[in-house]
């Protein structure tokens, strides 16, 4: 498996054992058109670029920073204006607290533990819907298939 797979895999697992989480899944843009789901709280993992330094023995370690962008429909726990939320409908705040706490210091075999480094509003088009992205950074080590391979010789 690569530390790629792995990263999101181990994400994936640990944000859906947050009880709100309707969907957990890979940044596709799923939810940036007309039709995005019939969902109320969708988090959408974004891997971005990874900057890799080649070691001796063909492997090679690399920082890179992942996104995880939370989506929440306007109401979704009967937080509107003048309910009956205790929590003055900022739910939201709660669940990215949820999230900081599952992620922070992650860690899995091919990846170092993860940092929090960024937490913003997302702006977007989606009428009803609001958006955050919480940004991760972490050390990720693989190893490359060798350049070269041994050969046995034999002397006369």
């Amino acid at each position: 498996m690569t530390p790629r797979k792995e990263l999101f895999i181990k994400i994936k697992e640990t944000l859906m054992t947050i009880p709100q989480m309707e969907l957990v899944d890979l940044e596709r843009k799923q939810m940036q058109s007309d039709k995005f789901p019939d969902l109320f709280v969708a988090a959408l993992i974004r891997i971005n670029k990874i900057t890799y330094e080649t070691m001796t023995e063909e492997k090679q370690e690399g920082n890179v920073s992942v996104d995880v962008i939370l989506y929440c429909r306007d109401g979704w726990l009967n937080q509107h204006n003048g309910t009956e939320d205790p929590e003055h409908g900022l739910n939201e705040i709660d669940l990215l607290d949820a999230i900081a706490e599952k992620l922070q210091f992650l860690q899995g075999n091919q990846f170092k533990p993860l940092q929090q480094t960024e937490d913003e509003t997302e702006e977007q088009e989606m009428t009803g819907m609001f958006s955050y992205r919480q940004g991760f950074s972490t050390m990720i080590y693989r190893k490359l298939a060798p350049k070269y391979q041994p050969k046995k010789i034999t002397l006369l």
